[in-house]
């Protein structure tokens, strides 16, 4: 049988107040025209909330009539689990499988299986009965593995325990699992000889803690053969990066200079950078994220750059290009000017030194305990 060409695709999360959303979708659908993909696959989540689909529907249906005759497999997520009753058209290339437990199509001439996600249970539980030969099989699922495989951020508010799925009991029913759920992280793809068990990962970054580019998995297989290869291609859709640096008291200016140093490192087309600032300080809130933000607006803006006051610092703006900072570092502005106060930091300093204590996260704590009864001492 000959070589297919599959897009794999998730989480896009779509609605009408997330603009990027639909125009990441919109470079999904372009690719697979421009690789050559002969069906899209897209694996749960295509929209965020059911209040969504109605408004989106039909534009998604353009999107998956512009790709015909090349079929476009649909799998329930959690978030649009009520996206594809019997009366939602998608086109007539749409290939929806939605019936619980699981449902089975014939799609470019290969077996998929569709498991729709279904709370409370686990992938097994929904493939029981199932059978069909594994080197031939291609399944369609929208869960979480639990078994150790992934390291991955499953997405804003969810704690990634949806519909259990367990890699070995996937390596025994298909050559070829297309998950989604998992938005972005280390250790998506698993590939063992002509098997392949893999995420996407979101096409845009959804929330903030979604690190790094944005993009689809191409796939290509061969029934009887399983995966030749597969691919994973970048989108220029916005997505974050993140730096962090802790501060100590009197090395505050370092510290933030530091900081937009590295944040500078990270500033590329599309990269909306969270910059950090953790540790422990004298100066007062107000000052320290002054300094920051003023040193970040200059660096990534120029010399002229505008007022701190100005600089966004929305967590849902990702086409702004002056980081947003994060301030975490534990403000003890009471005790600036208390002698005895620099020469305890100097001194613990020191002794962590002396001992060959290289650990910030330690000698950051004993300021903080140091600090704390400093400040129950005070008059």
């Amino acid at each position: 049988m000959a070589r297919v060409r599959l897009l794999q695709t998730s989480d896009v999360h779509l609605r009408a107040d997330r603009p990027e959303r639909a125009r990441a979708l919109a470079q999904v659908f372009e690719l697979a025209r421009n690789r050559s993909a002969d069906a899209v696959l897209v694996c749960g989540d295509l929209f965020d909330r059911t209040s969504d689909v109605v408004g989106q529907r039909s534009w998604v249906r353009q999107l998956v009539e512009s790709v015909a005759p090349r079929p476009v497999v649909f799998v329930p997520g959690n978030h649009d689990a009520d996206a594809y009753g019997p009366d939602a058209d998608y086109g007539a290339n749409a290939v929806v499988l939605a019936d619980a437990p699981a449902r089975r199509a014939t799609v470019c001439g290969l077996d998929v299986v569709g498991v729709p996600y279904q709370h409370g249970r686990a992938l097994a539980e929904c493939l029981t009965g199932i059978t069909g030969h594994p080197r031939q099989t291609i399944l369609m699922a929208h869960g979480s593995i639990m078994d150790g495989v992934v390291d991955a951020f499953p997405g804003e508010g969810e704690d990634g325990s949806y519909m259990p799925i367990f890699l070995s009991d996937l390596l025994k029913r298909c050559c070829y699992a297309a998950l989604g759920h998992l938005h972005a992280g280390g250790n998506l793809i698993h590939r063992d000889g002509e098997r392949l068990v893999a995420y996407s990962g979101s096409p845009v970054a959804t929330c903030r803690q979604e690190l790094g580019p944005r993009g689809v998995l191409l796939v290509d297989f061969e029934a009887s053969a399983g995966v030749l290869a597969h691919e994973h291609v970048p989108l220029s859709t916005p997505y974050y990066e993140h730096v962090r640096i802790d501060c100590l008291p009197g090395r505050e200016a370092a510290a933030i200079e530091e900081l937009t140093r590295q944040a500078l490192a990270k500033k590329k087309p599309g990269a909306r950078v969270r910059a950090t600032l953790a540790g422990v300080s004298l100066a007062s809130e107000d000052d320290l994220r002054e300094a920051a933000e003023r040193s970040l607006a200059r660096a990534f803006a120029g010399a002229n750059a505008a007022a701190p006051s100005t600089v966004s610092n929305d967590p849902e703006d990702p086409d702004s290009s002056i980081p947003m900072l994060e301030l975490e570092a534990a403000s003890y502005p009471a005790l600036a000017d208390l002698p005895i106060v620099g020469e305890f930091v100097e001194r613990l300093d020191a002794c962590a030194r002396a001992d060959g204590i290289d650990d910030p996260a330690a000698l950051q704590a004993a300021l903080r305990l140091g600090f704390d009864a400093f400040l129950e001492a005070l008059p």
